[in-house]
């Protein structure tokens, strides 16, 4: 796959996450975010959730960082910021270019065969003030759980679908991708109210 065949927003990220991982042996948490660049946080949340979904996130201290990073951008979508901003040492995080590219193989079929339910629809589910603090709650939320419960096994895999939903939501502005991802909140609440009160 191709950016210069395929430029939606999650194939071309995914191609430029292919291209560092291929050009580096050791890739930090900050390389990761430049890359990502100016897209938004939609496609960052992507990267999140499926980094916990995918073999990387079996790496020591990885659903931390992811958890942290949720954090920061749900702090930074309830004040009205656009851009990420992330401490010098969570961006010296490393992880190894041959995870990084194993992952993102996994990841290229299935974002391919999600772009045909994915569109720019009923966006006030998504992208009004109201829902995009509404986000930015679960996010930090989300991230607060997984940071210190994510000791158990399974438990990050399971919090990062909605993640994984509402990334894609936000990325194309798809209101009713955004609904399943609330849907997918509840059973989620269940399971942590299950293991924890």
């Amino acid at each position: 796959m191709s950016r210069d065949h395929d430029d939606w927003i999650l194939s071309s990220l995914l191609d430029d996450l292919a291209r560092l991982a291929l050009a580096r042996d050791k890739i930090r948490v900050a390389d990761v975010i430049d890359t990502i660049g100016a897209r938004g946080f939609g496609p960052l949340l992507v990267m999140l959730s499926a980094f916990l979904i995918l073999p990387i996130g079996m790496v020591p201290g990885i659903p931390g960082v992811a958890a942290v990073l949720m954090i920061l951008i749900g702090g930074r979508m309830m004040t009205g910021e656009t851009r990420l901003w992330i401490p010098a040492r969570l961006g010296r995080v490393e992880f190894t270019g041959h995870l990084l590219a194993v992952s993102v193989a996994r990841a290229q079929p299935v974002a391919l065969w999600l772009r045909p339910f994915l569109a720019p629809r009923l966006p006030l589910l998504i992208d009004s003030l109201v829902m995009s603090r509404v986000v930015a709650l679960i996010l930090m939320v989300t991230g607060a759980v997984i940071f210190l419960a994510g000791f158990i096994p399974g438990l990050p895999f399971v919090l990062s679908l909605h993640v994984l939903v509402l990334g894609m939501a936000l990325s194309t502005r798809d209101g009713l991708a955004a609904l399943v991802g609330y849907i997918l909140l509840m059973p989620e609440i269940l399971l942590i109210w299950h293991l924890f009160l």
